[in-house]
């Protein structure tokens, strides 16, 4: 087959351009130090570090979740020490009042301090962390304590803001719970109030009670006394498949939080539960522990009335006391070591990601730095066999 000077420029000029490519492809990778910068370059590889770099990004958002644990555990267990100091004073006034060596003087003078006390607890009871209330379980925008006893009580049914239900829930009744509790309703059959069904939830939503309940009639009962009563008007203004309603009711009693935990991934199919709530560490819950605020207030009112026997009374609630706030010092203690196991795990972890992602996509520079003289070379002379090539005419032939 003939050769023409045509043919050999444009497989000249090719190959040129195929080693002007591959000369600019490792001039970038010499100046990113990578050697995978868009997938095109190594799609395998590319794949590859989109997997790590994903990894590492969930490990960021782990550290997020951590940091907020943390800050909360920590704030949490600072009031906790404030109320264990609070029942250290209120045990000294109970033990000196107790004695036969007091009087009625003195003790209208020591029930002032327990006021304070009170004031004081109620303080810590109320903290915040940034705009959340600490002891309030979900209810984090409530105040959870309340300087006096409030009845038993019944809130007004909310509905999601998303709801597509436009008619009315009227939560009703008389609340017989001994612990606070949010109800919530779930829709599981949308449409008229007659064809509609829900799930119920007695614990914020963290658990169903399993089985689709008919709607038709519009009265649901929650259970513990608590009614909610659907109006459609008239099937006009239908109910969407998960349209979610909330009642919240409080039991008698200082505390107007609920006994919710509040939960964070902290790493791959790992929840922590970082709070810890105000039934917890304040009440008398599942009749275990002491009402803290009930027996300040019991001692105060004995220093008030001069009752020698009912300040005696109260020092074994106080003892009980600070021992229920020392267990749950104590679960912060665990929680924060919990953390502390998890921070060293991603640590490692973060390692190991740094360093196959460095495998991935980091340059040998050495290598490159070789391959990109070479490359030069022979750009080089395939600029000058273009210049020759494009020099010759038919006169480099004639004689």
């Amino acid at each position: 087959m003939r050769i023409t000077d045509n043919m050999r420029f444009n497989t000249t000029v090719s190959n040129l351009f195929n080693t002007q490519s591959q000369y600019n492809d490792l001039l970038e990778k010499m100046m990113s130090q990578k050697k995978v910068n868009r997938a095109s370059d190594d799609p395998i590889a590319a794949t590859k570090i989109i997997d790590i770099r994903q990894g590492i990004a969930a490990n960021e958002q782990y550290r997020k979740n951590i940091a907020d644990s943390e800050a909360w555990i920590s704030m949490t267990e600072l009031k906790l020490s404030g109320a264990y100091d609070l029942f250290v004073k209120a045990r000294e006034i109970a033990m000196g009042q107790a004695t036969a060596t007091a009087n009625a003087t003195s003790r209208k003078v020591a029930s002032q301090e327990v006021q304070s006390l009170v004031d004081e607890m109620t303080g810590l009871a109320n903290a915040k962390l940034g705009d959340r209330y600490l002891f309030s379980g979900s209810k984090n925008k409530a105040e959870p304590f309340t300087a006096i006893p409030g009845e038993a009580n019944i809130e007004a049914a909310e509905q999601a803001g998303n709801n597509v239900f436009e008619g009315t829930a009227l939560s009703s009744g008389t609340y017989s719970g001994t612990t606070n509790k949010t109800y919530v309703i779930k829709i599981t059959q949308g449409g008229a109030l007659a064809a509609a069904s829900a799930q119920i939830s007695t614990d914020g939503g963290r658990t169903w009670n399993g089985s689709d309940l008919p709607m038709a009639g519009g009265d649901i009962n929650l259970g513990d006394g608590v009614v909610i009563t659907f109006d459609d008007a008239a099937g006009t203004k239908t109910f969407g498949i998960n349209d979610i309603f909330v009642v919240n009711a409080t039991a008698e009693g200082y505390y107007q939080g609920n006994d919710d935990q509040l939960s964070l991934t902290i790493n791959r199919g790992m929840n922590m539960t970082y709070n810890i709530t105000g039934a917890e560490a304040f009440t008398a819950t599942g009749g275990t522990g002491v009402d803290i605020f009930k027996t300040l207030n019991d001692l105060k009112n004995a220093l008030d009335g001069n009752d020698v026997q009912g300040i005696s009374g109260q020092l074994e609630n106080l003892k009980k006391a600070q021992d229920q706030v020392v267990l749950n010092q104590s679960r912060c203690g665990t929680k924060a070591n919990h953390i502390e196991m998890t921070k060293s795990n991603l640590d490692t972890l973060d390692e190991k990601l740094t360093s196959l992602l460095s495998e991935a996509q980091d340059a040998d520079l050495a290598e490159f730095a070789t391959r990109l003289s070479m490359k030069e070379i022979a750009l080089q002379a395939s600029y000058a066999m273009v210049a020759k090539i494009s020099n010759t005419t038919i006169l480099n032939f004639l004689k």
